[in-house]
């Protein structure tokens, strides 16, 4: 059969791109190394799927060329996501900052109908197959020394969550048919502090800004995570490749400013001063944070009471409250990040086909590419789109 099809991974893009090919009665064969679909399609969310985001734009990705991703996203754009969406069985609930849902609220039933709609348009779908070997011979694509194709999806995903079956079987593909590889790095990840004492404030979550980013921040004994300092952690992670630790600054309580915190400060101190120093914030922060930057704002640590602190010991500690610095070290890696930066490089890929330009009938999708999202939906719906546009293209 003409356009004989084959997609290396059973994700986000690899998936859709079987869906709307086998709309098109495509013979169409998935090649994925789990046994199961969507293994990190289950992980997303939380395990509810942020299927996308409301609000899309170009500024929500990163990529060595900002504009590559312009004609995917208003080639499939959420109402066309939404269509597709419903037309398989889910339907759409929104959540906080424009996030978008299934209505089950459960990421099993996004995967269950992506491969229940791939089965049901004759998709053939091999679990438990590694990829070793793609030969191009006589106009055809060959799979480990077997089957052949008019076209090849590469949607393996990058390096992140090895643990979920992620591996580098992408770049090598992409390296033998003459593609550039951006070296990868983690994004959407925690980040590891060598800040001393971790262990006194592990496990305390608040709603602050770092660097700049408001959101939750969640303190633990190797560092900080929590949705914004997912959102700072590709800055500090491509910082740390060049740099061996970068200061981080987080307001911890935002709603005042460092004045106004300092007076409400000096007036609770002349209430009570015969009050233990621990106890003074108790009331207006979390008790273990509070413990945290008293000892990291005073000199002599023999302080016990309110009454021994002078008015600098109490302009330091308003400061610390609004600029908690933290000196980061390290990320928690690909094992954890939940996206990588870097990837095949698009210099080289038909933004509206997601074609290569080097060989004709080979297509990137989703995340093995040199595209990554803020945290929010738009890394699915980006490798929905590409999924989307490779199908068009092949169809």
């Amino acid at each position: 059969m003409h356009n004989k099809t084959a997609i290396i991974g059973a994700g986000a893009s690899g998936l859709i791109s079987a869906v709307f090919l086998g709309r098109k009665n495509i013979n169409v064969t998935i090649y994925e190394k789990n046994s199961k679909v969507g293994r990190k399609l289950l992980t997303t969310g939380n395990g509810r799927c942020n299927i996308t985001n409301k609000n899309i734009s170009k500024n929500n990705f990163y990529s060595s060329d900002p504009d590559f991703v312009k004609h995917s996203l208003h080639s499939f754009n959420f109402e066309s996501c939404k269509k597709f969406f419903n037309e398989i069985g889910v339907e759409f609930i929104e959540g906080a900052k424009n996030r978008i849902y299934p209505m089950s609220q459960t990421a099993s039933s996004v995967v269950d109908l992506l491969e229940h709609e791939s089965l049901k348009n004759n998709v053939k779908i091999n679990l438990n197959t590694q990829v070793d070997e793609v030969e191009y011979k006589n106009g055809k694509f060959i799979i480990n020394n077997k089957e052949s194709f008019d076209n090849l999806i590469i949607a393996t995903g990058s390096l992140a969550m090895p643990k979920l079956g992620s591996c580098d079987t992408g770049y090598k593909i992409a390296k033998e048919f003459g593609h550039e590889i951006i070296e990868p790095f983690p994004s959407l990840v925690q980040l590891v502090s060598s800040n001393k004492s971790l262990d006194m404030i592990s496990g305390v979550k608040i709603e602050g800004i770092v660097n700049g980013v408001q959101g939750d921040i969640l303190f633990t004994k190797y560092g900080i995570s929590g949705s914004a300092v997912l959102d700072i952690s590709r800055d500090i992670a491509a910082q740390l490749q060049y740099e061996e630790g970068v200061k981080i600054s987080i307001d911890t309580m935002p709603l005042f400013n460092k004045s106004k915190l300092a007076d409400m400060l000096i007036k609770r101190a002349s209430q009570d001063p015969s009050k233990d120093i621990y106890m003074w914030l108790d009331g207006l922060m979390n008790k273990k944070l509070a413990r945290y930057i008293i000892q990291n704002s005073i000199s002599d640590k023999n302080v016990k009471y309110i009454k021994n602190l002078n008015r600098k010991d109490i302009q330091k500690i308003a400061h610390n409250i609004k600029n908690l610095q933290f000196t980061i070290s390290d990320t928690k890696g690909f094992g954890s990040c939940e996206v990588c930066a870097g990837g095949v490089d698009v210099g080289n890929i038909n933004n509206k086909t997601m074609e290569s330009k080097l060989q004709k009938g080979l297509y990137f999708t989703g995340e093995v590419l040199d595209v990554d999202g803020q945290c929010g939906g738009y890394n699915l719906h980006f490798a929905w789109a590409s999924g989307y546009l490779a199908s068009k293209n092949i169809s």
